[in-house]
């Protein structure tokens, strides 16, 4: 798989490193948003892991999908949330990542009878665009015994790999070491954007997607006391049947696939309408 990149188009206190696979603001709390290089595909996970935090400050990251293509080198406001949100009518969706209540899906609420069923499935192992790979890499590094927040002298340090503690369940998703991933699924003419919190599907945030009607980039706001995201490359084994969707669309139109003498289950495979 290609590796996953920021775009060249940044936010004004937005520093790119390690070949644009770290995001990391500079100054101040605003100008921090990034944009993913490439747009989305469906079923393809987008996941960062915060690496650093800068005390001081409020808020946090906000993270999710927009049809602003970064290629136009457009002039970016100060924050995502709200106003790259509001510029454009159903252009972008866009969520602030909190310490709790991130889960969108109520498994007790009356308008949700039957139990959620993740888009990760229950197994160790995840199938998505990229293909299988295990489930543990999208959980949160161990939590840290020592805090990698600005110490107060303005300088932001890593902790040494010595002060790891063992695995811990309970890490906040706005911790040093928490990875955040979005993805969006195919409903028919529209998608759903899904938040993936240390491993666990947060369930729909944002429905209704018109996702034809233009790419979706993932976008990045390094806002408020997240200081520095690094985007986790999926190691993943690709499969037979993405292989041969891959092969087919290189040489057929999305237009077209309905015209295919091929039965519409495979279309809709096509057409990334299922797995």
């Amino acid at each position: 798989m290609p590796v996953l990149r920021f775009h060249s188009h940044h936010g004004e206190n937005i520093r790119l490193l390690e070949d644009r696979v770290v995001a990391f603001r500079e100054s101040s709390f605003a100008h921090g948003i990034s944009f993913s290089e490439k747009p989305l595909l469906p079923m393809e996970i987008f996941l960062i892991e915060i690496e650093k935090n800068e005390r001081g400050w409020s808020g946090h990251l906000r993270i999710g999908l927009t049809q602003h293509d970064p290629n136009g080198c457009f002039d970016l406001p100060q924050y995502a949330l709200p106003d790259l949100a509001n510029m454009g009518a159903n252009k972008s969706w866009i969520f602030a990542v909190t310490k709790s209540h991130n889960r969108v899906y109520d498994e007790n609420g009356l308008d949700n009878p039957k139990p959620y069923r993740s888009i990760l499935g229950d197994g160790d192992f995840v199938l998505m665009y990229q293909g299988l790979f295990h489930r543990s890499i999208l959980r949160a590094l161990p939590r840290l015994r020592s805090s990698d927040a600005d110490d107060g002298t303005g300088s932001v340090c890593h902790t040494p790999d010595s002060a790891y503690t063992e695995y811990n369940d309970n890490v906040l998703p706005t911790d040093v070491g928490s990875r955040i991933g979005i993805v969006y699924i195919v409903k028919g003419d529209l998608a759903e954007m899904h938040f993936i919190l240390n491993g666990e599907d947060q369930g729909p945030c944002a429905k209704d997607i018109p996702y034809k009607s233009g790419p979706l980039y993932a976008v990045v706001d390094v806002y408020g006391t997240t200081k520095q995201v690094r985007i986790i490359q999926l190691s993943c084994v690709g499969t037979l049947q993405n292989a041969c969707r891959d092969a087919i669309l290189k040489c057929v139109k999305k237009s077209c696939i309905d015209q295919l003498p091929i039965p519409r289950k495979l279309k809709e495979y096509l057409r990334y309408e299922m797995a």
